[in-house]
């Protein structure tokens, strides 16, 4: 997809792993602006699948 966004693939890696630990402290992004437990474990598969865990490894 990296040529369809006219990037490199090395600058495609770069912004992925930077979303994959931006998205990857959703968590506690959520729990600051007071959501509840509840409300958390019921958004964590819009956050936690392998394409975050394949970004996060990029970093």
């Amino acid at each position: 997809m990296s040529p369809y966004f006219e990037l490199t693939p090395h600058q495609a890696r770069k912004i992925a792993a930077e979303v994959g630990r931006a998205v990857g402290t959703w968590r506690r992004a959520a729990a600051k602006i007071g959501l509840t437990q509840a409300e958390i474990a019921r958004m964590a598969s819009a956050f936690e699948h392998e394409d975050l865990k394949a970004a996060r490894a990029l970093a």
